[in-house]
């Protein structure tokens, strides 16, 4: 460990810093130091141009600390800037010829080398740098980093931690991860046993109000309570809801999703969970959408169809030949077709406008396009599940999930679908992400 023990520091300006009395070839760097100027920077102007002038200053061989008030006033409006600079008896403007945002750096240098011609920056300084809780100095080449001053710090973080969530051990790059339904800062080496929504060695979790089953092996678990059936559906109020049954009711059909109290079957009928009621809403489905209390269905003839579920009616119906995916947001319903992407109106399904797609989805009310293997200008091969809102975009070594932001998930092998939220299962990891 650095100790600090010697330092030689004037106006403000720290010229040397060490752990023993410096040496000769030190002392000569010091005093080729101190031969540059040192000014008060009084500085007047948009607070994100401060950073820039000082680093501008310091790159000229301008130290500031405590010395000859330097003065450097700037405007800004739209794309010009307007700047002074004052400096004992010089003052120097380009009031008469403004210069744009990104020409100002470039155009304060050569007023800068005005004011203060013939500055020789030293060759070397001190380098002291940080890395693994140890601070190190060595001289190093001024011509080497930007920044120009007798010592820098320099902290040198390790661009590559260890990750371990129970038994799994990884070494990750430095960044945010999603663990679960938690997101970390892996900037050191991070342990977790408890993870939010992660699961191991099962093949699937329901959530039922606060209630969580896990399914392995044939056998449904709720603490105690085992239960040997085919991987359910979902469950909903301790019902649980099969391919062919809710709870101990059998159906004529297959259920494919259940959503509040209904289900819908692979032939196209909403059926109530209580068994009370049917209603046939389409032929089979190729794919749906709810939004609020809005069902937006279309099935293998090319129909869509919009139902009002709390009312139970057909709101309205249109035929789209080569249709194929459907997704809806309060106002629009978007519909796949071919190789485009139709924008409806939601009230009468009305056409607004066609779009080249290959594939689409709708995310925070906004639609997302995939066009050429190109989703949201990144090149990357794969489709949509469009997920009510919260879509996911699935390659062969990835998923991307959008919700409040973008996730990452590696690796997946299964993906389920739910009212409350999304599965994904890759290797014996499981995460449950819950619906925002």
């Amino acid at each position: 460990m650095f100790a600090f023990n010697y330092k030689i520091e004037e106006n403000g300006i720290l010229y040397f810093l060490g752990d023993s009395t410096p040496t000769t070839l030190e002392l000569e760097i010091v005093q080729e130091w101190k031969k540059l100027p040192v000014v008060t920077l009084v500085y007047d102007g948009p607070v994100e141009y401060k950073g820039i002038v000082e680093d501008l200053l310091s790159q000229e061989g301008i130290l500031t600390g405590t010395g000859t008030p330097l003065i450097v006033k700037i405007r800004t409006k739209d794309e010009y800037v307007a700047f002074q600079i004052v400096f004992e008896d010089k003052s120097i403007d380009n009031f008469e010829n403004l210069t744009t945002k990104d020409l100002f750096p470039e155009q304060f240098r050569k007023t800068v080398r005005e004011v203060f011609p013939s500055i020789q920056i030293p060759s070397e300084f001190f380098l002291i740098e940080y890395k693994d809780g140890v601070f190190e100095k060595k001289i190093a080449y001024t011509k080497d980093y930007e920044k120009k001053s007798p010592v820098i710090f320099l902290p040198l973080w390790s661009e590559e931690h260890i990750l371990e969530i129970g038994d799994y051990r990884k070494v990750v790059k430095e960044g945010f991860y999603q663990i679960g339904g938690k997101t970390v800062y892996v900037g050191r080496d991070i342990s977790m046993e408890n993870v939010p929504g992660l699961y191991r060695n099962v093949e699937m979790v329901f959530l039922d109000g606060e209630r969580e089953y896990l399914y392995k092996d044939g056998f449904l678990r709720l603490g105690e309570k085992v239960l040997k059936i085919e991987e359910p559906v979902d469950i909903v109020n301790g019902v649980v809801i099969t391919r062919h049954r809710i709870g101990y009711r059998k159906i004529e059909d297959t259920i494919i999703f259940r959503w509040n109290d209904f289900v819908l079957t692979a032939s196209g009928s909403l059926m109530g969970i209580n068994g009370r009621w049917t209603w046939k809403v389409s032929k089979t489905p190729v794919e749906y959408s709810i939004f609020g209390s809005m069902l937006y269905i279309l099935d293998v003839c090319g129909f869509l169809r919009k139902y009002d579920i709390k009312t139970r009616q057909l709101v309205w119906e249109k035929k789209i030949e080569g249709a194929w995916g459907v997704d809806a947001t309060e106002d629009k319903v978007f519909v796949g077709s071919e190789n485009t992407v139709m924008i409806l109106n939601a009230q009468d399904g009305e056409t607004i406008e066609i779009l080249e797609a290959d594939d689409f989805a709708v995310w925070n009310g906004k639609l997302l396009v995939y066009k050429n293997g190109i989703l949201n200008g990144e090149k990357i091969e794969g489709f949509f599940i469009r997920n009510f809102g919260t879509p996911l975009f699935v390659s062969k070594d990835k998923i991307i999930m959008f919700g409040d932001e973008k996730k990452v998930y590696e690796n997946a092998e299964k993906i389920r679908v739910f009212q409350w939220g999304t599965v994904i299962k890759a290797g014996d990891k499981l995460w449950l992400i819950k619906r925002d």
